[in-house]
This record gives C-alpha cells, structure tokens and sequence, in this order.
C-alpha cells in the first residue's frame, strides 16, 4: 500500500473515530433529557439537551460519510498503486 494510500485509510479511522464519539455524545445528551423531564424539570432545558442531541447526531452522520469516502479513495489509491489484476 502506498504512502497515499495509507494516509487515506488513517484518514477514514480518524472520521470513523470521530462518527463514533459523536454518537456517543449524542445518547449521553438525549439521557440528559430524559432526566430533567425524569425529574420533572423545565421543558426549555430538555429541548435544549434534545437538540444538542440531534447536532450531535447529526455531525456523527457527516462524520460517518466522511469516513466512508476516505475508505473509497483509500481502495481505488490502493487498486491503482497495484495495478489491474492479470
């Protein structure tokens, strides 16, 4: 695997790796909401902690698609320093 190559799969763990911690970040915020409605605490607060939730959802899916395009460009970088089967 070329240096090219490599560089484009480390790139693809490192979106994976961020899509990861987002998700996570995203289920710790959603169950901060759920304890302040629990709890019986303000509406506007565990809107506010759904809606960090979905931000964080949201950039964990960019995340994840980011991740999926560095793999991509790290199989054809790969196929082509090898060149076509014979």
């Amino acid at each position: 695997m070329s240096r090219t190559a490599a560089a484009a799969a480390r790139a693809a763990v490192e979106w994976a790796e961020r899509a990861e911690n987002a998700f996570s970040v995203a289920s710790v915020r959603r169950a901060e909401g759920d304890a302040v409605i629990e709890r019986r605490g303000p509406r506007s607060e565990s809107e506010g902690w759904y809606e960090k939730a979905e931000t964080a959802e949201r950039e964990g899916g960019t995340a994840a698609a980011m991740a999926s395009m560095w793999a991509d460009v790290a199989g054809v970088l790969h196929l082509v320093d090898g060149g076509e089967p014979q």
